[in-house]
């Protein structure tokens, strides 16, 4: 795997955790000063590890079994549905790098049984159940916008939800995943942009969604505190 992440949008940045090419600056001059210093392979092996921060442990390891990412918007809060799709792809692609889980339930499943008449009676267990997944990574929407500064003509994106693992199995209390009931708070925002600008309202959606998405993934996966 490359040791640095590459930019997938040059508009919208990556969907990857970004690494800070700082920190590789620092340790690749340590190295060449060591080279001609005697003595001194404590010194970076000790730079290298404060550079890179402490590690910190997955809150929550997932199963590889069929998982279902939903995200429950059936408050109709998101104006741009595409920031839906971005957190989706996003949880996706970390997954994937990061062997967290290779077996997510395909966006366009979800989307098709939605057009299900009894969609919107169904629990988030249920709906699990019905794409055959074993757990559900459940997001909650709790406020979504694209002016979090009314009547300003410009766009700053706000996105805030919450999050929990679900069992699947037919039993009374099937949250895995964390210990309060009511999800861990997880947020993203846009700096603000003018409204007639380069950026539409669907670009900040995309933006919002994508940093949404790494936020909600960095629980589920081991990683170094700089390596976000």
């Amino acid at each position: 795997m490359n040791s640095e992440w590459r930019i997938a949008n040059s508009e919208i940045g990556s969907r990857r955790p970004l690494r800070l090419h700082s920190l590789f600056a620092i340790r690749y001059l340590t190295l060449v000063l060591c080279a001609a210093l005697p003595g001194c392979i404590q010194m970076a092996a000790a730079i290298t590890n404060i550079t890179g921060g402490d590690w910190i442990e997955p809150e929550f390891e997932l199963t590889k079994e069929p998982l279902l990412v939903l995200v429950d918007d059936r408050g109709g809060q998101i104006s741009e549905p595409k920031a839906i799709r971005e957190v989706h792809q996003t949880i996706s692609e970390i997954f994937l790098e990061f062997n967290v889980n290779k077996r997510i339930v395909p966006f366009q499943e979800w989307q098709n049984l939605q057009a299900d008449r009894n969609y919107s009676k169904m629990s988030a267990r249920q709906i699990g159940e019905k794409l055959g997944a074993e757990q559900v990574l459940y997001i909650s929407i709790d406020r979504f916008t694209l002016n979090s500064e009314s009547g300003a003509p410009i766009f700053k994106g706000e996105f805030v939800a919450r999050v929990k693992v679900l069992s699947t199995e037919r039993k009374k209390d099937v949250r895995l995943w964390p210990d309060e009931e009511s999800g861990r708070r997880v947020s993203a925002t846009t700096d603000p942009t003018p409204a007639d600008g380069d950026k539409s309202g669907a670009d900040v959606a995309a933006e919002l969604g994508i940093k949404l998405g790494q936020e909600v993934a960095q629980f589920f996966y081991g990683r170094r505190e700089f390596d976000q």
